[in-house]
């Protein structure tokens, strides 16, 4: 939990080193929060998902004082709930993620990857951060989310202070949100209508008990999670192809599918760093004994790394297969939006192969410092003609 660690995006070694020792480590940081480590494959993939013995409902993400401490929100979002309540809420918002209507957003995405890159194209090059990644994921999603194209810019300030180190600028992000949406179920009540928050106002309708703090809560989640998984994992991949001028060579010329690289880069990049949970009941864990209450930390982006697992995990091989990776998570709780975050980044990578330029960086690229998010803050870039 030291954001010294984070600084350079690569915490890799250290996660390694512990590795080699065992997938399982106690930890105590210096800021009193006490964890188990978990940075194996098979470890991980059994937390994540055994919700019977690993709960949810005790928070998802590390805290800097007593992780064992009643979490506020549990119970009543996606994220912090277990079955039967995890599953009625998730059922209330699983339409907007179907197939169907990922499919109808597919066109959508390729349209705003082709017009963001076309503006970062005129400019000579500007940030692939700020330009590109921070407003491609709302700019397809914001009809589905309920956000008119003069809020995409809010929401997407406070979905990215909510995943902030920081406690008091994370707490702000979150509250930002959560105000949002109770502003506008305050007028929505009476007018369902066909997005997240109408999904849920239709469920409630239905004949599902939901509260307009489950409401707000369970928007919060949702909405946090869409506008950041992406933006992430779509600017951590433009560098690690940058970084390898012959894997990025070779997607370009059509010797690797895209499918096989959006799933390779997904693994590569691991937004979000770990999730946690909390043991329900005495358990050992790959010979390791964890308490009733202990909390622990999967660090899935090490997770993905593990040799046992991957063959040469440290290399970007992007017809890797088969690709097992922890990235959007795993058992109940596997990311609602995954359909759709490949969606968007075959639509970004499509109109990069396609579009008659190069990209070079030129500056190194910025880290978040924190242990919450794996990703850029800024990757300066030129786009010239070829």
């Amino acid at each position: 939990m030291d954001s010294a660690l984070y600084v350079d995006g690569n915490p890799y070694e250290i996660w390694r080193a512990m590795r080699e020792i065992g997938p399982v480590h106690h930890q105590v940081a210096e800021t009193g929060s006490e964890f188990w480590a978990v940075v194996g494959h098979e470890a991980s993939h059994r937390v994540l998902t055994e919700w019977k013995t690993f709960t949810s409902t005790r928070g998802t993400t590390l805290r800097e004082d007593d992780n064992s401490a009643p979490y506020p929100g549990a119970g009543k979002m996606p994220v912090l709930a277990d079955p039967p309540r995890h599953t009625e809420l998730r059922r209330a918002v699983a339409r907007l993620f179907t197939p169907r209507a990922v499919e109808k957003l597919a066109a959508l995405a390729q349209q705003v990857a082709g017009s963001l890159l076309s503006d970062l194209r005129r400019r000579g090059g500007g940030d692939f951060v700020t330009d590109v990644a921070a407003k491609f994921p709302l700019a397809v999603q914001a009809e589905l989310l309920g956000i008119p194209p003069e809020d995409i810019a809010l929401i997407s300030d406070a979905t990215s202070r909510a995943l902030d180190a920081a406690e008091d600028e994370a707490v702000g992000g979150h509250h930002d949100v959560m105000m949002y949406y109770l502003n506008a179920l305050g007028t929505r009540r009476d007018g369902p209508g066909k997005d997240l928050l109408g999904a849920l106002l239709s469920a409630r309708a239905g004949g599902l008990p939901l509260t307009d703090e489950e409401i707000v809560l369970t928007c919060d989640n949702i909405v946090v999670a869409a506008s950041q998984t992406a933006r992430h994992s779509a600017s951590g991949s433009l560098l690690a192809l940058l970084e390898r001028p012959a894997v990025w060579a070779a997607l370009r010329n059509g010797q690797i599918s895209i499918d096989s690289a959006i799933e390779e880069l997904l693994r590569w990049t691991a937004p979000v760093t770990h999730v946690m949970r909390t043991a329900v009941t005495d358990t050992e864990l790959a010979g390791t004994q964890v308490h009733a209450g202990d909390a622990l930390a999967v660090w899935t982006a090490s997770a993905n790394r593990d040799r046992t697992v991957f063959k040469d995990p440290d290399d970007l091989v992007l017809d890797r297969h088969p690709n097992p990776h922890l990235t959007l998570g795993a058992g109940m709780h596997f990311c609602l939006g995954a359909a759709l975050v490949r969606v968007m980044l075959r639509a970004l990578l499509e109109n990069l192969i396609s579009a008659d330029t190069s990209l070079a960086l030129t500056n190194p690229a910025g880290w978040n410092s924190t242990w919450v998010v794996n990703g850029l803050n800024s990757l300066p870039v030129t786009v010239t003609p070829t």
